[in-house]
């Protein structure tokens, strides 16, 4: 678990925020610029920093410009967050991203819009640690000649927190999106043939994979064990079906070395829209998506579907999403 480094001067925007960020991450605050860069420069775990730009002693503008200055990379290219009114933000856009800001935060967000900013973040500083003893590696063939790819966390939001993400970002009446969602083929054989662990280490390197390729507006997180959802504010089927073909694509390219040994891997995918599938609740696009890639499974796997009602789901039990 990595630490954010929370720099503002309210107590109560400090509460809140540390109470959204709590399940993802360690919190540190600190009440102004100068307390905050002399942790930056002790503190070596510290993943992200979050400021409002008016704090004391040392703004978050001169914090930030600061550390993009630095001569250690540790601080010259740490994620910045400048958190501020919407009108105060306005007033510093320009700047701030001339600066080298990573994004802005807006007083009143909830933790389903500020975690997805934050997780690729966490995974590129899981990706920068010193790799697991597990030895499963992702690597591209030798044609791709892409580099092996080593991390220990995908960084993506739970289930739970993904569920909630999807109902508030469609709650209201003219909300447009799609949720879409991978599953690994033959999940269960993979965990009887290589354990449970190993299992899901190779379904988060894929899940790392996919999440190198969404926009930073989509947020990504795990829906059952070897599956994975992601809600997206591009609303046509035909996108989501492109992009599907895409990380399988990518996938075939790649080569999964377990102990010595390939595995193959294949995935099927399920997508559900609004309003291609009617403006439906952000829950029932989940369950609608869900249902169509079991459907794809079920047909034989390494499918994308994207139309009809998918198979029926037992309430409680996992459910899986078509992307398309």
């Amino acid at each position: 678990m990595g630490n954010i480094l929370l720099v503002h001067q309210s107590r109560v925007i400090r509460a809140t925020l540390s109470r959204h960020l709590e399940e993802q991450f360690k919190v540190l605050e600190v009440l102004d610029g100068e307390s905050a860069w002399q942790t930056l420069v002790l503190d070596h775990d510290v993943v992200a920093v979050i400021a409002g730009p008016d704090i004391p002693r040392l703004s978050g503008l001169d914090l930030l410009e600061r550390l993009r200055r630095n001569r250690l990379q540790r601080l010259k290219h740490i994620p910045f967050y400048l958190i501020g009114s919407e009108t105060r933000i306005e007033e510093i856009t320009d700047e701030a991203r001339k600066l080298g800001v990573t994004d802005f935060i807006l007083n009143g967000m909830g933790k389903w819009e500020i975690l997805p900013l934050l997780q690729a973040q966490k995974t590129a500083a899981a990706q920068e640690a010193s790799p697991s003893v597990e030895p499963v590696r992702l690597a591209a063939t030798a044609k791709e000649g892409k580099p092996v790819v080593h991390f220990r966390d995908t960084g993506l939001l739970s289930a739970s927190l993904f569920e909630e993400g999807v109902r508030r970002m469609f709650a209201r009446v003219g909300d447009l999106g799609a949720v879409l969602v991978f599953g690994v083929d033959g999940y269960s054989g993979l965990v009887d043939h290589l354990g449970k662990s190993t299992a899901s280490r190779i379904a988060e390197k894929f899940a790392r994979l996919v999440q190198g390729k969404i926009g930073a507006s989509d947020f990504m997180g795990h829906h059952g064990a070897g599956r994975f959802a992601i809600a997206t504010r591009s609303s046509r089927l035909d996108q989501c079906e492109a992009f599907a073909k895409r990380v399988a694509r990518s996938l075939a390219n790649a080569q999964i070395v377990v102990r010595g040994k390939p595995v193959q891997l294949t995935i099927s995918s399920g997508a559900a829209s609004r309003p291609e599938d009617g403006m439906i609740s952000g829950e029932a696009l989940l369950a609608l998506a869900l249902g169509r890639m079991e459907a794809a499974m079920a047909a034989g796997g390494g499918r994308v579907q994207i139309h009809g009602e998918g198979l029926q789901h037992t309430p409680g039990k996992a459910r899986h999403s078509e992307l398309a």
